[in-house]
């Protein structure tokens, strides 16, 4: 897009000429003229040198012969500015951005960042700074250190492409992450947009039907960042999140197959090659233990710097790595669909010193899954886990405690891709969600209806048929619906707290800010603080909710 107020040219659009998308990495020079006043935001492995003047002219009779009539149309030397960008390093060039952006740079962590935003957004500025350099840092420590060098660019573009765009060594921010009240889950897609730099920019690939290595690699590393600084009930939540994402469109295709046979900014595309594809890494971590795999993304990165890799390069790398084949993981999860369902049947005894013994046998239903499988079994008093490997479809299992035995849990981290009867409601649902993030509010509702149908005591979905309701201002839909989730099964608990918020947004919308007041002490009173609820509480208690004013929606409590 070429505009008086914004400008900003990208790799994706193919403004610049390449053989293969994603593969073809090119060398350049490039300057661009601008007239006074406007910021040129790119990146350069030279220091960008700005030339004022005739100097960005071409000379006469050099190209196309310049008339006087052209000359004389020419704005005065004065009142334009050229920069010259220039990358020694073969990338996907042809990534700027032009506007009265407001600029800034900062120094994290060994890096330099640079931020072009638009007037009135500069308090993001620190913010992000200060997530972008934590996961600059993570990432250099775990991979080593990007093609791009120490100097990051971040420019802010509106909302009519894409939301997030990653290009060698700048980020592209649509607006919509510069609006006060985002939602938290937006940080999660700025560390996945970073972690690009690492995977399919300073690693390539060799054609986009590798995207896995790119697009569910750096999935997989943003879910790395998180989870190190995740604990509790958070870190339940995201590895929830990460699992029923992974099952929305499984079935659409394979991880190998997407890239030809899906639309790569469709929902399934997105739920197979990146939640998918992250899901694969985790287990593949468990299968080759964390130790050999991190040295696996090592050596992947390491000898793949600068040079452009395919799927079967990174299984023969794994092989090798594990010093076992790994044909069969990568025959099943990344080139085959399907996934499986366990089911436990044990027995509890009593042991004559007084302790407690569950023994048991695991199942699943696929042949030949050679899969790690995490056990717990929750006792009265205390926990244990263990880990069996199933071999085939089923395997023996023995857990001892002292205090008595309540049940025993197949996967209780998430682990693994698999299915269940709750993991079937949750992903019906979240299917919903997808749709109402793209405005299909009445697919939406029937797939959140659909949901409710398996399980009417859900409370996840009541609350997210809420949300519809209250999206297209219908209150005392959205009231009910938020009603039902508060006297349903409360699975996850932030439900307490988010749906008092949310019933106090309805009240207030309405007019009635003594039931608005209400909700919000509820809310307080509830303690919990998951995507900080607890402030959004307070900050409605001190100003009503307004469905007008953009500025004010607050975070949602809806996992994205």
């Amino acid at each position: 897009y070429v505009g008086p107020e914004l400008s900003y040219l990208m790799y994706a659009a193919r403004w610049f000429p390449f053989h293969e998308y994603a593969a073809d990495r090119a060398t350049s020079d490039i300057t661009i003229t601008v007239p006074a006043g406007y910021a040129v935001a790119g990146a350069s492995d030279e220091p960008v040198a700005e030339l004022t003047g005739s100097q960005f002219l071409p000379a006469v009779g050099a190209g196309v012969a310049r008339t006087a009539s052209a000359r004389s149309a020419t704005p005065q030397a004065g009142a334009l500015r050229s920069y010259r960008f220039v990358t020694h390093q073969p990338s996907l060039v042809g990534n700027f951005a032009v506007s009265h952006f407001s600029t800034r740079s900062l120094r994290m962590n060994g890096y330099e960042i640079s931020f072009y935003v638009q007037p009135g957004s500069e308090g993001f500025i620190e913010p992000y700074a200060q997530l972008v350099g934590e996961a600059l840092q993570f990432y250099t420590q775990k991979y080593g250190q990007p093609a791009f060098g120490t100097h990051l660019v971040i420019a802010q573009i509106d909302e009519a492409s894409l939301d997030a765009y990653a290009a060698p060594g700048i980020e592209f921010l649509s607006t919509r992450f510069f609006t006060p009240g985002r939602q938290a889950s937006l940080d999660e897609r700025v560390l996945r947009e970073i972690a690009y730099q690492w995977w399919g920019l300073t690693v390539g690939l060799k054609s986009f039907d590798d995207a896995w290595l790119s697009q569910g690699l750096s999935e997989w590393s943003s879910f790395a960042f998180r989870e190190t600084r995740l604990t509790g009930a958070a870190l339940d939540t995201a590895q929830r999140d990460m699992l029923e994402r992974a099952l929305m469109f499984e079935q659409s295709a394979s991880i190998a197959r997407a890239p030809s046979t899906l639309d790569d900014q469709s929902a399934a595309f997105q739920a197979v090659v990146f939640y998918k594809g992250a899901m694969v890494f985790r287990m593949l971590r468990e299968t080759m233990g964390p130790g050999k795999f991190d040295t696996l993304l090592k050596r992947f990165f390491g000898e793949f710097r600068g040079r452009n890799a395919s799927i079967d390069d990174f299984e023969k790398l794994a092989t090798a790595v594990n010093g076992e084949q790994m044909r069969y993981f990568f025959a099943r999860w990344v080139e085959g669909t399907g996934v499986p369902e366990f089911s436990a049947d044990y027995q509890i005894i009593r042991t004559r010193t007084g302790k407690f013994r569950a023994r048991g046998t695991v199942k699943e239903n696929m042949e030949n899954l050679r899969m790690p499988v995490e056990l717990q079994l929750r006792a009265e008093g205390d926990d244990a886990t263990t880990t069996v490997y199933v071999g085939d479809r089923s395997e023996d299992f023995d857990f001892e405690s002292t205090g008595k035995p309540i049940e025993v849990i197949i996967d209780p981290n998430n682990k693994m891709l698999r299915t269940s009867e709750d993991l079937r409601i949750s992903v019906v649902a979240r299917r919903g969600l997808e749709l109402f993030r793209e405005g299909q509010y009445l697919e939406a509702q029937r797939q959140l209806e659909e949901a409710l149908k398996l399980d009417k005591s859900n409370s996840w979905v009541y609350y997210n048929l809420g949300l519809i309701f209250l999206e297209q201002r219908n209150y005392q839909q959205a009231l009910d619906n938020l009603d039902a989730a508060l006297h349903g099964n409360l699975k996850p608990s932030w439900i307490e707290a988010w749906a008092h918020i949310k019933r106090g947004n309805a009240y207030d919308a309405m007019g009635d800010r003594a039931r608005a007041v209400h909700e919000y002490h509820q809310a307080v009173e509830s303690g919990i603080d998951f995507d900080n609820a607890q402030k959004a509480a307070g900050e409605f208690l001190k100003t009503p909710y307004d469905p007008k004013a953009v500025t004010q929606q607050a975070a949602s409590g809806v996992s994205e």
